[in-house]
């Protein structure tokens, strides 16, 4: 076992969170090992040499579905195909920023021949910057009808190809009642966790709880990853939020909260990157005046599936919820 590394140190190392190595696991592109007596991931150089290219072609901007292209692919073929498509891209988009820069000079020869001491000339810019603004076409304002409309085609289009993630896109708060927490901690934190411990115990504690969760609200039926730092180690927990002084099936911890309010921000990016960075939400409750009260240690994701679902972009959101905030 000396030649194998523990996930937490590969983590360290290479800057990339343990839900990352698991998902790159799960998409097939690296494996681990585990001792029968140990209950950590560990990984040989030969997968510390896989993650190596995976992580320099994340920094080129391929895809994981690309990258499990190139790697079952042991010719040159594949990867030079990817990275001509990829050098395409570049491509488009250099062509749709010739083509903005076009839109912009349009506007600028219109408003140079404005009068800026004319309240109607002035009005007439305001006009047109709300019309673009709401998307209405047909106007007579600054630059031709069609130059707008192609405006709003190419920057959604380069607002696509540069949206890096992860990002935060909603903060709010919540009203979170008194409640139950049910489930299990993991030793070891989320370096222990994994789909097997999810499909074997959730299941389970689902049909002993006997719960309606629709009948709770919204988002109640989704699945909470738990975590607290009150000990000075974080503390990773799985399963659900139930009614207060809910009955604990046999073989299950639970927690009591008291009655409070959720800081919650949705997270949207690439599905292997949306996770283990709750981090980034805390400078936009900060912006949005949220404080934190003072005994404040306990924060989850919540996996819920109304928006825990890639879209056509291959993009998902999850929830981090943190409790305890005025």
């Amino acid at each position: 076992m000396s030649n194998l590394i523990k996930i937490k140190d590969v983590s360290g190392k290479y800057d990339v969170t343990a839900r990352t190595l698991r998902y790159y696991e799960d998409m097939g592109l690296i494996t681990s090992s585990r001792g029968n007596d140990y209950a950590y991931r560990l990984y040989d150089e030969n997968a510390l040499r896989r993650l190596e290219q995976i992580l320099i072609l994340r920094k080129l901007n391929i895809s994981i579905k690309d990258i499990q292209r190139i790697f079952s692919d042991a010719s040159s073929g594949v990867v030079l195909e990817v990275l001509s498509e990829k050098a395409q891209s570049i491509d488009d988009e250099v062509t749709l920023l010739h083509e903005l820069k076009d839109i912009v000079l349009d506007f600028i020869s219109k408003i140079e021949g404005m009068n800026f001491t004319s309240n109607s000339d002035i009005k007439q810019l305001y006009d047109k910057a709300k019309q673009i603004e709401t998307h209405f076409i047909n106007v007579d304002y600054i630059g031709k009808p069609s130059n707008v409309s192609r405006l709003l085609e190419v920057t959604e289009k380069l607002d696509d190809k540069r949206l890096t993630t992860p990002v935060v896109i909603r903060t709010y708060k919540q009203s979170f009642s008194a409640s139950r927490f049910i489930g299990k901690k993991f030793k070891g934190g989320k370096d222990a966790w994994d789909e097997k411990n999810e499909n074997d115990f959730t299941k389970s504690l689902i049909e002993q709880l006997n719960i309606n969760f629709k009948e709770l609200g919204e988002d109640s039926d989704a699945l909470i990853g738990l975590m607290s730092m009150r000990s000075g180690d974080i503390e990773y927990w799985l399963g659900y939020f139930t009614p207060e002084n809910t009955s604990v099936p046999n073989g299950f911890e639970y927690e009591d909260f008291p009655a409070t309010n959720l800081g919650v921000g949705w997270i949207y990016g690439k599905e292997d990157e949306i996770y283990a960075v709750e981090r980034i939400v805390v400078p936009k409750f900060e912006e949005e005046g949220f404080e934190f009260l003072p005994d404040s240690c306990w924060w989850f994701e919540r996996y819920s599936p109304m928006r825990n679902k890639t879209d056509k972009q291959g993009y998902a959101i999850i929830d981090i919820c943190f409790i305890g905030v005025v």
